[in-house]
């Protein structure tokens, strides 16, 4: 069974501990890459990166407190889980395309200040991110169906 005998329960507060720290880390990386080791590119990913991991704290926020009735309707959710699906996309084809001009022009990983792979490593992180944000409304889809279903059931 688990360390846990309430397996939703825990995942959702996994899920809210991760994109707590998904924001910290991503934040205060981009501080980091940006003030003390001047490269604006890692560091905007990994502030998109934290951006997107706040996206998902407030999905799973939602659905830990089963209030995503009150927030969204399942077009919007259709909305968010489409423009998620879009942007990892896109991160994973700038992820390979860091890690490809990084091997071409044999760009070494230190300096930071230069570095074609930690910056790859921060885009990964941003489709980290929106494949989470993705399947968190995903997963708000689904509660907010079950709860129609039953609130519909109620009213009859």
């Amino acid at each position: 069974m688990g360390c846990c005998q309430n397996r939703d329960r825990c995942c959702s507060i996994w899920r809210i501990v991760q994109s707590s720290l998904g924001i910290f880390i991503g934040i205060s990386t981009a501080f980091v890459f940006y003030h003390n080791f001047g490269n604006a590119q890692a560091a905007g990913w990994a502030l998109t990166s934290g951006v997107f991991a706040a996206a998902a704290l407030h999905l799973a926020i939602l659905i830990h407190k089963k209030t995503i009735h009150s927030w969204y309707t399942v077009l919007h959710l259709r909305n968010i889980q489409l423009l998620a699906f879009l942007l990892t996309d896109i991160s994973i084809a700038v992820f390979a395309w860091y890690l490809f001009y990084a091997a071409y022009y044999k760009i070494p990983m230190v300096p930071v200040d230069n570095s074609a792979i930690v910056t790859s490593v921060w885009v990964f992180m941003t489709a980290k991110w929106t494949f989470l944000v993705w399947l968190f409304a995903r997963l708000a889809i689904r509660e907010k169906e079950e709860y129609e279903l039953t609130s519909d059931s109620d009213s009859t």
